[in-house]
């Protein structure tokens, strides 16, 4: 069988629910909904690190986008991302396509419109010269299910350097109602 040669680049939760913070996840295991569309859509998935478990562990409280935009977890964020971009760099100079990344909605760290370490993650991408232009998101709800046609699942184009260009097609900013907890 022939490779799409097509990747999806996949906040670490999306694949390993075990991940979140305790009392978060939105399914037992994976996110199956997003991973079944990938599957539909011939993308291989590329799982980025955790970092606010490499940062904090297992058990750790929930925080928000203030509480981890520190210095200390930019810095933390970067070392364990180089090794990602680099493998990233690889593939797309070998002719593949980075079809667009998939974030989590409400996450501190991981939404697609501030989380910190996809801030930090599309900084140094561009930094390395990795084409990352568009990024989908598990929706911020109890069940988080995604799904591509609804626009709660869609965040939109991003710009490079680490910008994001606002709010997805709803107008919404991405995070959570009354705080950005995970």
């Amino acid at each position: 069988m022939q490779r799409s040669r097509r990747i999806l680049v996949a906040s670490h939760c999306v694949i390993n629910q075990n991940a979140v913070v305790g009392g978060e996840a939105r399914s037992p295991g994976i996110m199956k909904a997003a991973v079944d569309w990938a599957d539909e859509q011939g993308f291989g998935i590329f799982q980025l690190p955790c970092p606010e478990f490499t940062f904090l562990g297992p058990e750790r409280p929930p925080m928000t986008v203030e509480e981890y935009d520190t210095p200390e977890f930019h810095a933390h964020n970067r070392h364990i991302l180089l090794p990602a971009v680099e493998q990233l760099k690889t593939y797309q100079d070998y002719g593949y396509t980075i079809v667009g990344g998939l974030g989590i909605a409400g996450s501190p760290s991981c939404d697609p419109g501030k989380g910190v370490f996809m801030n930090d993650f599309l900084a140094l991408a561009d930094e390395h010269g990795v084409r990352i232009d568009f990024f989908w998101q598990i929706p911020n709800t109890a069940e988080g299910r995604f799904d591509p046609s609804d626009e709660e699942s869609v965040f939109g184009p991003v710009s490079a350097g680490g910008r994001l260009d606002g709010v997805p097609p709803s107008g919404k900013s991405g995070t959570g109602e009354g705080g950005e907890r995970e």
